[in-house]
């Protein structure tokens, strides 16, 4: 669902996403975020987020150790030594943690969840559901 909104939406201008962590999960999920941002350093973010996201396997079960975030890496085709370089000085540490308290001021307590022009949106796994209030939003900002 998510990348046919991309491509409807998002690839031709109309929508513009911001994407916000939410690492509410235990130290590998820190890590995670803070990997994904290294990704998108190498203009690969969304590609290494669905590569986490697909190999997830439980809370704090080593799916998101150091190790497997580098192999998720290689994975995605990202340069290893400029990944393990923003990793290992964890780079992108603040962004993470002033992304969890502005999800945590807007009321978040799981993820995805999902804002249209600051308003909190149901956790529907439907794309038709996604559409309408895009649609809408777009109508009442004349995109």
């Amino acid at each position: 669902m998510g990348q046919q909104i991309i491509r409807e939406y998002v690839n031709n201008g109309r929508v513009k996403i911001i994407y916000r962590h939410f690492p509410f999960l235990g130290n590998e999920s820190w890590r995670a975020a803070e990997a994904s941002e290294c990704a998108a350093e190498q203009g690969r973010f969304h590609e290494y987020e669905e590569t986490v996201f697909v190999n997830w396997n439980g809370v704090n079960q080593g799916t998101y150790s150091d190790e497997n975030l580098r192999i998720f890496a290689q994975m995605t085709g990202l340069f290893i030594n400029q990944f393990d370089e923003c990793m290992a000085n964890n780079k992108y540490l603040d962004k993470v943690k002033t992304d969890l308290a502005a999800g945590q001021d807007l009321g978040v307590n799981s993820t995805p969840t999902l804002f249209l022009d600051g308003k909190k949106l149901d956790n529907s796994p439907d794309y038709g559901y996604f559409r309408i209030r895009i649609e809408e939003a777009l109508k009442t900002s004349g995109g």
